[in-house]
């Protein structure tokens, strides 16, 4: 959009987590409509989900993650036949496979004390459920020494570690045009979170260290800067002052689901795309910094998707950090900050 067109003002424009504010003429709710008190966070689990993560605390060493499969069905990875029997009786599928969740973890643990490190711009890594195995990935036309030098050390990790050749490293996705702004920078709606009353926009870090005061599609104000953590984390919050409504459209509830679940991701670039969660705990090497305990997923984001919302029905599951821009191709790589730790780590709840 031309910043410098003039753009007819709706009374009330609603800024959504939905509708990422790419008009302002999606809907219109009331100014003076108060947030609920604060609730205690608690995160949406289907009771699948829940049996399978009380089964991996009970096993222990025995597991390896759960995720659900092509067939809609959760599974978990055990390492032998014994876990394999208390899984299917629990009426869930097991899968036996070679590592327990402490090797992969104590490779990744390693692999994270090199992060930011050089040879390690560009590349990301995690546990991969279902792969079982730390998967690290590197973009296919890196081949510098330093990153030669990494790849040499994480493969003497042993079988834990897989290499994968991406087709381009990860970026943040930051860029100029529509949305939520503060200078000639663009982000996007993650949620909206309430505390004692008051309202806060949740959007990715990065965005939030690049400008305090921020405003929507036409003009009007949103709020100044509350929090910002990036890197390490990538989550910052905006503080409403101005008269922009806000509602949190159909997402009544904050979630993880399994690894393969189908999501959806909502951006002022992109709009609506949609893939399957690949796994929690990655990390990613940023040239700008690097970022630990992010979500991977399929769904594709470009720039100006940042900060925008990561979702499975009325579940909010995350923000846009980053991904492999370029175009939105199959084997797509996008990265997510956990929508759950931003708001605990402010106190917030999700408004209703």
């Amino acid at each position: 959009m031309n910043r410098g067109t003039h753009v007819k003002r709706v009374a009330t424009p609603l800024l959504s987590a939905a509708a990422l504010i790419t008009l302002p003429a999606f809907g219109t709710v009331p100014a003076s409509a108060q947030a609920r008190p604060a609730e205690p966070l608690r995160l949406a689990q289907s009771a699948q989900t829940m049996v399978a993560d009380q089964l991996t605390s009970r096993l222990g060493d025995q597991q390896a993650g759960s995720y659900v499969d092509g067939k809609g069905d959760l599974v978990v990875n055990v390492t032998g036949t014994a876990a394999a029997r208390q899984v299917k009786d629990a009426g869930l599928k097991a899968r036996v496979v070679k590592f327990g969740i402490r090797p992969l973890n104590a490779s990744k643990g390693t692999l994270d004390r090199l992060a930011g490190t050089k040879g390690t711009t560009g590349l990301a890594w995690g546990v991969d459920v279902i792969s079982n195995a730390v998967v690290v990935s590197v973009p296919k036309n890196d081949n510098d020494a330093a990153t030669n030098a990494f790849v040499k050390r994480a493969r003497a990790l042993g079988a834990t570690v897989q290499i994968k050749r991406v087709p381009a490293a990860p970026r943040l996705v930051l860029g100029p045009g529509e949305a939520i702004y503060t200078g000639g920078s663009r982000c996007s709606v993650s949620a909206i979170g309430v505390k004692g009353g008051q309202e806060y926009v949740v959007t990715a870090g990065h965005c939030t260290n690049i400008g305090s005061t921020w405003t929507a599609a036409g003009g009007g104000t949103v709020g100044t800067r509350a929090a910002s953590s990036f890197p390490g984390n990538d989550y910052g919050t905006i503080r409403k002052t101005g008269s922009v409504a806000l509602s949190n459209a159909n997402l009544t509830q904050v979630g993880r689901p399994a690894a393969g679940s189908q999501i959806t991701k909502k951006g002022s670039t992109t709009g609506t795309t949609t893939g399957t969660i690949r796994g929690y705990g990655r990390t990613v090497n940023y040239q700008e910094g690097s970022v630990s305990d992010l979500i991977e997923t399929t769904a594709c984001v470009q720039p100006g998707d940042s900060g925008g919302s990561l979702q499975t029905g009325s579940t909010a599951v995350g923000i846009t950090s980053g991904g492999t821009t370029g175009s939105c191709r199959s084997g797509f790589q996008s990265y997510f900050q956990p929508l759950d730790e931003a708001l605990q780590s402010q106190g917030l709840t999700l408004k209703r």
